[in-house]
């Protein structure tokens, strides 16, 4: 899972966007759309954000692991 930022100047959302065509099977998951927050979403200044970010890591983990279960 790949997270981009908008309107983020340290980290514009084209660098990831172009990594992620050369990984397969990769999940490129906007952050907050909508919002200038970015990468600076993980600092929790923004309850939204926090629970964006922990929605869509929760639904990324639960794809990869089968809800937690460990796959083979």
């Amino acid at each position: 899972m790949i997270l981009v930022g908008t309107k983020d100047l340290l980290n514009p959302e084209f660098e990831p966007q172009a990594a992620a065509r050369s990984i397969p099977n990769v999940r490129v998951v906007t952050i907050s759309p909508g919002t200038v927050t970015g990468h600076a979403s993980a600092g929790g200044a923004l309850p939204d954000d926090v629970a964006f970010l922990n929605r869509e890591a929760a639904n990324f983990l639960d794809t990869v692991t089968q809800y937690g279960k460990r796959l083979k």
